[in-house]
């Protein structure tokens, strides 16, 4: 009989101990005494994956050979490792049962029978509570060793260091990456010496062509130059059990896609935060000047935005029809006299400031013109109001349209894959 194996463990910590392979090991002579056969494709393992996520690669890959009826059983070593969630865990049962494939846990003793599966769903509900408890008691230790100084999360992925963990009886420590401290103390520079704005100090790395923190991107961002100058570590203090999740208060996406619904932070009181020390890069006196010269760029771009300093009617309104991109006003002077223009222009034209690599296409647009276009527009709209429903039921009509475009698209893409 073709069987398949399904084996899982949840943390990294596991998977460097090997622990899953003791599970490989029971499953395989197991399924060598029933004589049954097992090819290679079909030992599903997932290292590092909680349980309750429905999302795990391999599960996947198990679920859709079911469905090709590939195999006749899957052998488990026990229901807490095909799911730690009740509910999830008696959907993948009843989808195997569905499809005829026999599900067999090495460590049930409960059976088949009806007494047999009540007791079983009865330690999926135990398997849950479980979950739940050690989550407990893995938040309360962290935060215990985080008084104490022996966890320091926020090193993992802090630019500028390195975290080695706990080896050989060696408790786990920080040291500093010194190619990565020298970007940092340059970025401070460019801003307290020379007062240059998150995106200046941008469009200097990119051109210097600084490899960006993760690696991945092939650009820097204005928002990691800014969470690098207001990242408290740099300057010695490290803060932990500062956050805490939360509804947010807008979801960009569907919330059945979504994890969890606690997808948004917020600031927990500062008396819950636990403080320690870090390696320091800056002096503290340099990150203070660094706070107060970006106070000092918020308060400038705010007078720069006030209704005096003659900003353009469509100003944040406008998007690129090339590249997607808002439009912001420009001001230009004619050669030889002192005929001022207005311009739209989309950001993407100074693409190293945006975050991409290549210069938008698209052309400039007099912002007189494009202003009374929408401004005659506007005024016939208002003079008849009873236009109002009927061109929100278009957009509404279109918008549907290319959802259902892009479904269809989705679907097609899924069945090539």
């Amino acid at each position: 009989m073709p069987v398949a194996l399904y084996a899982r463990v949840s943390t990294h910590q596991q998977q460097q101990e090997h622990t899953i392979d003791s599970q490989v090991h029971i499953l395989k002579h197991y399924i060598q005494q029933q004589g049954w056969t097992l090819l290679p494709d079909h030992a599903s393992l997932d290292e590092g994956m909680s349980g309750t996520r429905l999302d795990r690669p391999a599960l996947d890959r198990l679920r859709d050979a079911a469905q090709r009826s590939e195999f006749d059983a899957v052998v488990v070593l026990s229901p807490d490792r095909f799911a730690r969630n009740y509910a999830h865990q008696w959907l993948l049962i009843e989808e195997l049962e569905k499809l005829q494939v026999q599900l067999i846990f090495l460590h049930n003793p409960f059976g088949d029978t009806p007494q047999g599966k009540l007791l079983t769903q009865m330690q999926g509900m135990i398997a849950e509570y479980e979950r739940t408890q050690i989550l407990e008691r893995t938040r309360r230790g962290r935060l215990e060793k985080a008084r104490r100084g022996a966890y320091v999360p926020w090193a993992y992925q802090c630019y500028g260091y390195r975290y080695l963990p706990r080896r050989h009886d060696s408790p786990p420590h920080v040291v500093v990456e010194p190619g990565e401290a020298e970007v940092v103390r340059h970025i401070y520079r460019l801003l307290v010496e020379e007062h240059l704005s998150c995106r200046q100090i941008t469009k200097r790395l990119n051109e210097a062509h600084i490899a960006t923190p993760s690696g991945q991107n092939q650009v820097w961002q204005p928002a990691t130059v800014r969470n690098i100058l207001t990242n408290r570590v740099y300057a010695g203090q490290a803060r932990y059990n500062y956050r805490q999740p939360a509804l947010p208060s807008y979801r960009k996406k569907n919330e059945a896609d979504l994890r969890s619904l606690k997808t948004g932070r917020r600031y927990r009181p500062a008396s819950e935060w636990v403080w320690s020390e870090a390696p320091a890069l800056i002096m503290p006196e340099v990150y203070t000047k660094a706070q107060v010269q970006l106070q000092r760029h918020a308060e400038v771009a705010q007078r720069m935005y006030q209704p005096s300093s003659r900003r353009s009617l469509l100003r944040r309104l406008v998007k690129c029809g090339a590249c997607g991109l808002g439009m912001r006003g420009s001001r230009r002077l004619r050669r030889g006299k002192q005929d001022e223009y207005l311009y739209y222009d989309c950001q993407g034209h100074s693409p190293l400031t945006c975050g991409r690599v290549e210069r938008c296409p698209s052309r400039s647009i007099r912002a007189e013109r494009l202003d009374t276009v929408v401004w005659q527009a506007l005024c016939q709209l208002l003079q008849h109001p009873e236009m109002i429903p009927r061109l929100h039921q278009t957009w509404a009509e279109a918008k549907e349209h290319n959802l259902s475009t892009l479904a269809a698209q989705q679907d097609h893409l899924r069945q090539r894959q």
